[in-house]
């Protein structure tokens, strides 16, 4: 499973990315593999990097009781870069990573949320989904459908609700590139994955759902709470866009 786990990460393994596993490891030790100004490359992080529509994690850098804080993490061409609110960390350091958890954790939630509603669109709507934007405290799904309205929303809400109450187990399993692109439920985005992946991780939601998918979750549906779609918009011919929070 390890070279699975190198080759996830563009087939150079630069930075070993410890969330795609343990999406509730909060802390890690690490060392300074390169230094690029006022960003950082380490050689393992919890840290996730924006991508897929799910921001960045916030959180701090300690070396020797000294706290830098984390502004912004990007992953570029395998490696993953920490910028950070000041200089002083030097190559060979050996840090303490540390996550902003309440924060993680709202976005681990949305996370699922959205692919329980994502489901549900699709199911109910036979459309594919055209961007999405997680955040904290709301999030906003894209989809192709051409009529869409807050009535049909609210029946879509009940649908997601329905099946977030049925405390479904969220695992995550990888799969060979070559085997997963015959399989077209798991790409429900208009746009999918690289091809150039030769490995590609999975996240399933009990039964009732299975994506190809790089980000945090919650390990039960228990934990998302409820859904509540707060508006809707017309976002050109083909294209609505829902919004909504967690209760």
């Amino acid at each position: 499973m390890k070279s699975m786990k190198n080759n996830y990460s563009g087939g150079i393994f630069l930075t070993e990315e410890l969330f795609l596993h343990d999406h509730y490891l909060k802390s890690c030790t690490a060392r300074v593999k390169r230094v690029d100004g006022m960003r950082v490359v380490l050689d393992r992080t919890v840290f996730y990097p924006q991508g897929g529509g799910q921001p960045f994690d916030k959180g701090t850098i300690t070396r020797n009781g000294e706290k830098f804080e984390v502004l912004s993490v990007r992953k570029e061409n395998g490696e993953i870069f920490h910028e950070l609110n000041k200089q002083g960390l030097a190559e060979g350091d050996s840090v303490e990573c540390a996550i902003d958890w309440d924060y993680r954790y709202k976005l681990m939630r949305f996370h699922t949320s959205a692919h329980v509603l994502a489901r549900v669109l699709s199911n109910e709507t036979n459309s594919l989904i055209t961007g999405n934007q997680l955040g904290a405290e709301e999030s906003r799904m894209d989809f192709s459908a051409s009529s869409f309205g807050m009535e049909q929303a609210k029946g879509f809400e009940e649908k997601a609700n329905q099946v977030i109450a049925q405390n479904l187990p969220v695992t995550v399993s990888f799969e060979k590139a070559e085997d997963a692109f015959k399989r077209p439920e798991l790409f429900r985005l208009k746009s999918v994955l690289p091809k150039n992946l030769s490995v590609l991780r999975i996240v399933s939601i009990g039964d009732f759902d299975v994506q190809a998918d790089g980000g945090t979750h919650v390990a039960n549906t228990s934990e998302i709470g409820r859904i509540r779609i707060t508006r809707t918009e017309n976002k050109g011919k083909e294209n609505r866009r829902v919004y909504w929070r967690l209760e």
